[in-house]
């Protein structure tokens, strides 16, 4: 079973970090929004100088970026290190990274996107739990600030360590997937829109299921495949996000997954909300028939959640323990559980 890192609280120290794509540099106005958003719910926060380099495909080197996160774990300064992007390049910094240097810093290391990587290696390598949610440009960058709930829910389930008790991950009733491209359009909050895809039991198959949540953002687990950093343990609790694909690419995607034995290891499956949803060129657009006849049928499926590129986004603990509640004409229950007490 993992262990939790330190409960992150009220005015800890944040370092941000950016191994993943130079947004830090290219955006700058939505980058020192995010850093101040931070600030001022109470953090200190430390940015690195990560988050101001852009050298060819990334920012710094792999070499440079696993030295730059393993100080930021051993200094006492740092409480835990929050990415500042997703991008593409986190994966060839994971041969340079030190496990047993990360369990015994016991640090939150948060993100999502290409930091999925990172999030289900370290829990699979070194045993601690990990962080799937916002991120410093993405999510506390947005205009007026992050979206109330994707901050509640962070700071509760980063915390979830020193609250104990169960925390039921609730959909959101206003979300939004506008896309306003940054330090161009972003100039005021994403509008919200009500209805349309809600959370949504897909295959009710049996009553609940429990295990440790993995899993992340699809492109990148599917970079994962085949390489010593898939790290799925058995039994887990499948969550996944996209955006922005057409169900015959969800099917691929899914099917990837399905021939790479991950439905085999699953207890139960979690989809996101699919943010930019488009048809077919066939017209087809029916994303829960597609999960249904991919994912195998003895499997539980609840889709619909706030987890990654739309907002709110949901905080989930990888690595920890969570109960998925499905049954037959009644709205799917994804709990977090406590960790055990030492």
């Amino acid at each position: 079973m993992a262990q939790w890192p330190s409960p992150l609280e009220l005015g800890a120290r944040v370092s941000v970090w950016a191994p993943s794509s130079p947004a830090p540099h290219a955006f700058p106005r939505r980058f020192a929004r995010g850093v101040q958003a931070l600030r001022d719910d109470g953090f200190t926060v430390r940015t690195l100088p990560s988050c101001a380099a852009a050298e060819g495909v990334s920012t710094l080197s792999p070499v440079e970026l696993a030295a730059e996160l393993h100080r930021e774990l051993q200094d006492p300064q740092c409480d835990a290190v929050v990415t500042a992007v997703g991008g593409w390049t986190l994966i060839s910094v994971l041969p340079h990274l030190d496990w047993e240097l990360i369990a015994e810093a016991s640090k939150p290391l948060i993100g999502y996107s290409d930091i999925t990587g990172l999030l289900n290696a370290v829990a699979g390598r070194s045993g601690l739990v990990t962080f799937h949610g916002p991120m410093v440009v993405s999510e506390w960058g947005e205009a007026g600030g992050p979206w109330r709930r994707t901050r509640d829910q962070f700071r509760t389930v980063t915390n979830l360590s020193a609250a104990g008790g169960e925390y039921l991950i609730e959909a959101a009733a206003e979300w939004s997937d506008e896309l306003l491209w940054w330090d161009k359009e972003d100039t005021r909050r994403r509008a919200p829109r009500a209805g349309g895809e809600c959370v949504r039991t897909v295959r009710a198959s049996c009553t609940v299921a429990e295990g440790p949540l993995w899993g992340g953002n699809l492109t990148v687990l599917s970079l994962l495949l085949g390489t010593p950093y898939l790290q799925q343990p058995e039994g887990s609790l499948v969550f996944l996000e996209t955006e922005a694909i057409a169900p015959d690419e969800l099917a691929a995607r899914l099917w990837q997954l399905r021939l790479a034995g991950v439905f085999d290891k699953a207890a139960g499956v979690v989809m996101s909300r699919i943010g930019r949803p488009r048809a077919c060129l066939s017209g087809f657009a029916d994303y829960d028939e597609v999960i249904r006849s991919v994912v195998p049928a003895h499997l539980p499926v609840a889709a619909g959640y706030d987890l990654g590129h739309s907002e709110p986004m949901a905080t989930l603990p990888v690595g920890g323990l969570a109960r998925l509640e499905c049954a037959d004409q009644v709205l799917p229950r994804l709990v977090l559980l406590p960790p055990a007490p030492h």
